[in-house]
């Protein structure tokens, strides 16, 4: 009877997950909230009796987002952990493990001979780690949640106890056995057949995500077809009907899910294929569509946070697009057929790909065709081989290598590599309405190139964004060190003053292409100390710079107003050769809108009495001097500049106690408000039509 009642919804689900998505998409912008209310009317119009059970859909995955959200791990002494999966080894120990039902990332730094099942006692401090607090870049907690996973511990102690059977032991097994066996194609090996591509040569996994092939490195739907079709061959040379034969490739399928650690796209395409059997098996005459929704509800139940795993996203986005686009793509010949649906995967996910990249290669049109040609029928199937018969390693490797040499040749070409990025989601709102209304011109075939050229318009329209904003901006970035953006009206000036400390994650870097920045007209390192320099150089192999001054060059623009647009600096007499390098600071005005902003980078007490004594100021904006500490910000060198307001560039929870308490009091004594980046994130500072705004990005 209940199978009934569902039966009645089949070729609807599309609708209810659609539902979901928009859910999603409004708990994490509100701009998303103009989609809700038409589709409302829409599917209440056509789908009227759909509602029920897409509140039920709702319902259910609202309580699942609560469960995750509420379920906690007490702060203990020490912790009993359960490895899971995951390991990494370097010069320090990253590994997945669980307390009772609760996942947690484990770092240690030390080596650790772990494995799967493996039973500790770790002592070490748990943390939920903090959101980004720098739009536009790599936020680490909403991954882990991507994951499943809602806490860190860095271990201080780890205490080995004993050994449990694990299922994750099958796929960290045969990663030990590729490590002995296959030492050459081992990486690739890992990747196809684990879905693991960290032993792949980072240069080269950078060029594959540069030159937009890395789907052909992720175990998807196209592999599990492969695997599907080779069972299916060798099976139909055995004397098992099609039943069994069907049962034994579903459970290859399910086995192959542990192996590959439950990859997003190895789930989607392995469960797919599962429903598709039963669905047939039993005449259930649901569309493929639905199934499709199905699993994607499923999933999301069980992980309510997967929507932040590009995988997850590319993977579900891409088929949907295939099986929407499915009679599109059946018209022509194989060939056009394969350009078609290279062209429509390219254009539905270059929202998703800038998002990850900040830039789109129209050459993967081209690339496409070609490397999966290479990789589906050539590195793929050699991989597979290599793995039954390691003598084959070298084979597979000649062609690796020779992969590797027209990558690193195409992905130099840049001729076609636009770099910007979609500033706000409404624009991403439009981008995929356009999208809709071009895949309906392409199936009644009518006015394609007019809807084609619209998307483009769009694109063009996003890509010079900076050329017509009239806006005008300084953002105290929250970085470790010190690092603040600089941008005029109409892209006519852009300035950064320091860069922060060395970073992996390129925020500063990240957070200006964001703003669809290409270039800097001035780069101003303040003084030689890695907190202000220590992301130059990749800044300046990043971006197009046009002036960098420090104080190896600083004679030649000191004691002088520059004019850079709108905006005007003046950078006061260099004190050269003192002992102390934060003394060394370029100290600098800077005007914009009216307003005057008074850079220090690091002074200290000395250097403050001796500015203060040269130049009697009546300022606006103070950035703090040295992030607060309390060697600087003195009583006379405050009340001389007599600042309206001040911002300090503090990392949270920083070695050195900055900003220090005493410096903040005395500010606070002197009705001196302070915008700290610890407490408040990334603080941008807008001016638009003589107005300023202010904007924090609060952990």
């Amino acid at each position: 009877m209940k199978l009934k009642i569902l039966l009645q919804y089949r070729n609807r689900y599309l609708y209810v997950s659609i539902f979901i998505v928009i859910y999603i998409l409004i708990m994490n912008s509100l701009w998303y909230l103009i989609l809700l209310v038409p589709y409302i009317i829409y599917v209440y119009k056509v789908h009227k009796n759909l509602f029920k059970i897409t509140i039920f859909v709702l319902i259910i995955y609202t309580i699942s987002l609560l469960i995750f959200n509420i379920q906690r791990v007490s702060e203990l002494d020490s912790y009993n952990v359960t490895v899971v999966n995951d390991i990494k080894v370097d010069t320090y120990t990253s590994f997945l493990g669980k307390i009772n039902t609760e996942y947690i990332k484990v770092y240690f730094d030390e080596d650790l001979v772990i494995k799967p099942g493996d039973k500790l006692i770790i002592r070490g401090d748990i943390e939920v780690p903090p959101k980004s607090t720098i739009p536009n870049t790599f936020d680490y907690n909403n991954y882990l949640k991507s994951q499943g996973i809602k806490y860190t511990i860095f271990a201080k102690e780890v205490e080995y106890i004993e050994s449990s059977f694990s299922l994750f032991l099958i796929p960290y097994k045969i990663g030990k056995y590729i490590d002995k066996s296959l030492p050459l194609s081992g990486g690739y090996i890992k990747t196809f057949i684990l879905a693991d591509k960290e032993d792949i040569d980072l240069e080269v996994r950078e060029q594959i995500n540069k030159t937009g092939i890395s789907h052909l490195f992720a175990v998807s739907g196209l592999h599990i077809a492969m695997l599907v079709l080779a069972l299916n061959f060798l099976l139909g040379k055995t004397r098992l009907n099609e039943t069994k034969s069907q049962n034994l490739i579903m459970t290859i399928l399910i086995t192959y899910l542990v192996i590959t650690s439950f990859s997003p796209s190895v789930s989607r395409a392995s469960i797919m294929y599962v429903l598709l059997v039963i669905n047939k098996r039993y005449n259930l005459r649901f569309s493929t569509l639905d199934i499709l929704s199905i699993i994607f509800i499923i999933l999301l139940f069980i992980r309510p946070y997967y929507y932040y795993d590009a995988g997850f996203l590319l993977s579900f986005l891409v088929t949907y697009t295939i099986l929407i686009s499915s009679s599109i793509l059946n018209k022509d010949s194989k060939v056009y057929q394969l350009f078609l649906l290279s062209f429509i995967a390219f254009l539905v996910t270059i929202p998703i790909i800038l998002k990850l990249n900040y830039q789109i290669n129209v050459l993967t049109l081209i690339l496409n065709i070609f490397f999966l040609m290479f990789v589906s029928y050539i590195i793929l199937p050699l991989s597979y081989i290599s793995f039954i018969l390691p003598f084959f390693d070298k084979i597979n490797y000649i062609f690796i290598l020779i992969f590797e040499r027209i990558l690193d040749y195409v992905s130099g070409i840049n001729i076609l590599v636009f770099k910007f990025y979609f500033p706000n989601d409404i624009y991403i709102i439009i981008y995929y309405f356009l999208m809709f209304i071009f895949l309906v011109s392409l199936e009644i075939n009518s006015r394609i190139k007019t809807r084609l050229l619209y998307i483009f318009l769009l694109l063009i329209f996003i890509y010079i964004t900076p050329n017509i904003n009239p806006m005008k901006s300084v953002s105290f970035i929250d970085i470790y060190g010190d690092s603040t953006l600089i941008l005029d009206s109409f892209n006519q000036c852009n300035i950064l003053i320091d860069t922060g400390e060395h970073d992996d994650y390129d925020s500063v870097i990240n957070y200006m292409k964001g703003k669809n920045i290409r270039k800097l007209n001035y780069l101003i390192i303040s003084h030689f100390h890695s907190d202000h320099y220590g992301e130059a150089s990749d800044i300046l192999e990043e971006f197009n710079v046009e002036i960098l001054i420090s104080k190896n060059n600083v004679k030649k623009y000191e004691d002088r107003t520059i004019s850079c647009g709108s905006i005007s600096m003046f950078i006061y007499p260099f004190i050269y050769n003192q002992q102390n390098e934060n003394n060394n600071s370029i100290v600098m005005s800077l005007y914009i809108s009216n307003k005057h902003y008074l850079f220090t980078g690091d002074i200290e007490k000395s250097r403050e009495i001796s500015f203060i004594s040269k130049y009697d100021l009546d300022i606006d904006y103070l950035k703090v001097p040295h992030h607060g500490s309390k060697t600087s910000s003195t009583q006379q060198f405050l009340e001389s500049v007599n600042p309206k307001t001040a911002f300090t560039i503090s990392y949270s929870n920083n070695i050195h106690g900055h900003p220090h308490s005493e410096v903040m009091k005395r500010y606070q004594e002197m009705s001196i408000p302070v915008y700290r980046t610890d407490l408040s994130g990334t603080i941008e500072v807008y001016y638009i039509f003589g107005k300023e705004y202010k904007r924090i990005h609060s952990p």
